[in-house]
């Protein structure tokens, strides 16, 4: 089977388009959507690049047993209200009450549902009913990837009440997001002036640690890492100190941004004691990122997602290929199940989980066929996803990856059948991209033709011993 060849990773994802997002978009002009196989990376997502939202809301110890409790809770009271009073200021409450409880556990899809009827009945009402049914929309809007409405609808709220720390804090990281850093910069230093105003006044309401988070983020995706590194380690100091000793998930936030740092400068760390332990400070803070969010968010919140595939980089990076492989394989699992499916992310960690193995095997370790049996399952989770996208050459992208997969787990059958329908997705691919798709098509077919001499070989093998075992019998007859 063919390798994948090493390239390094491209710039972080500057989207403002709703999820899923065209791949083809995400990548330089000399390569297409796919290109998984040949080893080209798809951008970071965004979503697990940059911070929450800040909310200025109270909420409820973050424990995630708790949350699912006071979840159904709501949700029984809300609908029971709905019901019987319509969409009045008690069941109006109860909404946002529930609302924060949806965002928390990602149920996005809820949250986008029930506001399409919320948002108009709260903007008739006006007032702060107006303000919060934006403000609730517009988390939502952006946790799903859509910053450009995300962007709109926050300064919509900065039209109606003017500017504040948390707002210029949700506009910084939207702005961060959408790739405009002098935007975001711009957001970022409002909100910190504003909080230093308030410090004067005695009156501090705002996330100074969310700011320094906002502009550490910026500060790394223009290079300026150990500028990064000193104000995303300052905001984390500030989210530990604020939760005095209870699992928060923004500490973990922070964190992921900590790690992601650390190995960067490390990469080109001449020392290698400082390389070394740059790394093991990544691989600590990526198991405690993982275990925060487990225990905030749940084993199967998109964060926690993300915070695996970051931990199987540190991992990867000491040398750890099997603990890396591990991380990787329930981070795609995780994002075949997550509510805001995003293709872009799949492919990311479904790369990084193929890359592992093959270093295991230029190692000399060889395939682990077993491994990549027990992978089929979130395989054909995604494909169920996948089918249900428009059927073009994102989709022909996947289909290719998992039909790798197929051939290394020896079901050459299933290869084969998704190979052949990622041809036909490449062929229908627009003109500009014919040389790329052509050499993706040569690729699928190659191993296709893999597929059917083993197939073949398998159908051999089986008349061969069914001949012999005629043959037995007969003789035995004889006797």
């Amino acid at each position: 089977l063919p390798a994948a060849q090493h390239l390094e990773e491209s710039t972080p994802k500057m989207s403002s388009t709703p999820a899923p997002r065209d791949i083809t978009s995400h990548m330089s002009s000399s390569a297409l959507l796919a290109a998984q196989l040949s080893g080209e990376r798809t951008p970071a997502t965004s979503s697990s690049a940059v911070p929450e939202v800040a909310q200025e809301s109270g909420q409820m110890e973050e424990l995630v047993e708790l949350q699912l409790v006071e979840e159904v809770r709501l949700e029984k009271l809300f609908w029971e209200q709905k019901a019987q009073r319509g969409l009045d200021e008690v069941t109006l409450d109860t909404f946002f009450k529930l609302f924060d409880m949806w965002i928390q556990l990602y149920r996005l899809n809820k949250c986008r549902e029930v506001l399409e009827e919320v948002v108009p009945v709260c903007e008739a009402k006006g007032g702060n009913w107006h303000i919060k049914a934006i403000q609730a929309l517009a988390f939502t809007v952006w946790k799903q990837s859509n910053f450009a409405l995300a962007a709109e609808l926050f300064q919509k709220i900065e039209a109606l009440v003017g500017p504040s720390a948390a707002l210029c804090e949700n506009m910084g990281h939207t702005y961060s997001s959408l790739g405009n850093y002098p935007k975001a910069s711009e957001y970022f230093r409002m909100g910190l002036e504003i909080l230093n105003q308030e410090d004067q006044s005695g009156r501090t309401v705002g996330d100074r640690a969310g700011m320094l988070l906002g502009l550490g983020l910026i500060e790394d995706r223009q290079g300026h890492h150990q500028e990064a590194l000193t104000a995303v380690q300052e905001s984390q100091d500030l989210y530990r100190a604020r939760a005095n000793g209870k699992p928060s998930s923004l500490i973990a936030k922070a964190g992921m941004s900590v790690a992601k740092i650390l190995l960067k400068i490390a990469a080109s760390e001449s020392d290698a004691a400082k390389k070394r332990s740059m790394e093991e400070e990544a691989v600590r803070l990526g198991e405690e990122n993982v275990a925060i969010f487990e225990v905030t968010c749940g084993a199967d919140s998109p964060l926690t997602a993300s915070a695996l595939k970051g931990l199987g980089e540190a991992y990867k990076r000491r040398g750890r290929r099997e603990d890396a492989i591990k991380a990787y394989a329930k981070a795609y699992l995780l994002e075949a199940l997550k509510d805001s499916f995003d293709l872009v992310s799949v492919m990311e960690v479904h790369n990084e989980l193929f890359d592992a193995h093959l270093a295991q095997i230029t190692a000399g370790v060889g395939i682990d066929r077993k491994a990549f049996k027990s992978y089929l399952s979130t395989v054909e989770k995604v494909l169920a996803r996948v089918k249900l996208m428009p059927q073009d050459a994102n989709a022909g992208a996947y289909y290719k990856a998992a039909g790798e997969f197929m051939a290394f787990a020896e079901d050459y059958a299933g290869a084969d059948m998704l190979l052949t329908e990622a041809i036909r997705l490449f062929k229908a691919e627009r003109h500009d991209k014919e040389e790329l798709v052509g050499r993706l098509i040569v690729t699928c077919q190659e191993l296709k033709d893999f597929c059917t001499k083993q197939l073949a070989a398998a159908c051999a093998g089986g008349s061969s011993g069914s001949s012999s075992s005629r043959g037995s019998r007969k003789k035995k007859g004889g006797r």
